[in-house]
């Protein structure tokens, strides 16, 4: 939606003002858990889409003219892109991208949010409906797979701002190059000892066969453990071990995508990975900001909300999402079990409903009255869970903080510091 206005009429969430916040633990003989598939599958945005037939595969320096909207944040590849396009104007070059390789582009705003950065995702429709309703005459609601980073063929020598770009146009861009390393000891490693590297436990037998590869070369083993792809997974993967079921990628670049788009992050630190080219080194800055999460507050007033502990997955796709509501706006949300320093806003609703089967209601920052997110409350007594919120990531910040006052410390700046040697050996 394109004002707070629209954003507070067509959110998500539900409950009734005298209902305390804290997530109720009741039991049941017949409870039943939400398929948290439903929610990936976005089935609030109806039935009737069309699969969109054809793929596109990008390599890395592929240009071309795309049609390209700004967008509030940075999405990165991998994600589910939900979209109801209300203007004219835009359904119309959507409907001419579906003719051709239907694709199209979410341009990031820079860390202010006033300014376009230069970057911005390709997106590839793979569903799509054209409204034909009294409500919607001629809008198209489509879902999308966010696929490649692109940057703008001729970055701009002056700020542009992001309003230049709220209705779709055609831009030049260009798919930059994702640089990933191979296995750092391969090369050199004892062929004598990979009879024993087929097990594929991480114990203390494949750490002292890796000691023992590091003996072949003049440089000690840690310098090797920073370009480990698999030593750095297998720590994201604890990270995320109480939070989410879903797969975790494989590879580095998927990884590194996944885990910048699952984390509470602010906007610089997000765009900070967004425009890194090296997956290792997008993966070595995100395990840095891991380390940094603990709470979320609210951006306006700095009031904690949640813990990062409380962060659980609502969706098969991991504990963040993209929604769109009725007006078209696209939200980016982080699912959480609790929060606190919350008050209601507005009557409960069930109407376009992000997680079938429970009510929404609009929260608000208890002190400030910003827009924090919504609460959700199952329809059923026996549905689980009975209570959960869903905490918009655009307005709220994130960290280690004390109760008094937000965090000082530029978080991007020390990790390109902490990060000075790795850049120089790469």
């Amino acid at each position: 939606m394109s004002s707070e206005d629209e954003e507070y009429s067509s959110g998500a969430g539900d409950a009734d003002e005298n209902v305390p916040i804290e997530q109720t633990n009741e039991e049941s003989d017949a409870e039943e858990h939400f398929d948290i598939t439903l929610a990936a599958s976005h089935s609030y945005m109806g039935a009737g889409l069309e699969a969109i037939k054809g793929r596109s595969v990008l390599e890395a320096g592929w240009t071309g003219k795309v049609p390209v909207i700004a967008h509030h944040g940075a999405v990165f590849p991998g994600e589910t892109v939900p979209m109801l396009l209300t203007n004219s104007h835009d359904a119309a070059m959507v409907h001419e991208t579906l003719r051709s390789d239907k694709l199209f582009g979410l341009l990031c705003p820079d860390e202010t949010g006033n300014y376009v950065s230069g970057y911005g995702v390709l997106c590839e429709v793979f569903e799509a409906r054209v409204l034909e309703d009294n409500i919607h005459p001629n809008n198209i609601v489509f879902k999308a797979r966010a696929i490649n980073r692109f940057r703008f063929l001729q970055m701009p020598r002056t700020p542009q701002s992001i309003h230049i770009y709220i209705r779709m146009r055609l831009l030049d861009v260009i798919v930059p190059a994702e640089v990933e390393h191979g296995e750092p000891l391969r090369e050199i490693r004892l062929a004598s000892l990979d009879r024993w590297r087929r097990d594929k436990d991480r114990n203390v037998n494949s750490c002292q066969l890796r000691k023992m590869d590091a003996l072949m070369t003049s440089w000690p083993l840690f310098v090797y453990d920073i370009f480990d792809f698999r030593r750095m997974r297998h720590t994201i993967c604890e990270f995320f071990r109480s939070i989410t079921k879903a797969d975790i990628p494989d590879s580095p670049v998927a990884l590194s995508f996944w885990v910048a788009s699952n984390l509470a992050l602010s906007p610089r630190e997000r765009l900070a990975l967004f425009i890194v080219d090296d997956a290792l080194l997008r993966l070595h800055m995100a395990i840095r900001l891991m380390g940094r999460l603990s709470v979320m507050f609210c951006s306006a007033c700095t009031t904690v909300v949640a813990k990062w502990e409380d962060v659980f997955s609502m969706s098969s796709e991991g504990p963040h999402s993209n929604y769109t509501n009725l007006v078209g706006y696209m939200h980016d949300i982080l699912t959480v079990r609790t929060a606190d320093n919350l008050e209601t806003s507005g009557p409960p609703s069930a109407e376009f409903s992000w997680f079938p089967g429970y009510k929404w209601t609009i929260m608000v920052c208890r002190c400030c009255m910003v827009h924090i997110g919504w609460r959700f409350d199952a329809e059923k007594p026996t549905l689980r869970p009975r209570r959960f919120f869903a905490l918009s990531r655009n307005h709220m910040q994130f960290g280690a903080r004390s109760a008094a006052a937000p965090p000082s410390r530029d978080p991007v700046r020390s990790i390109t510091v902490d990060l000075h040697s790795y850049t120089t050996l790469t």
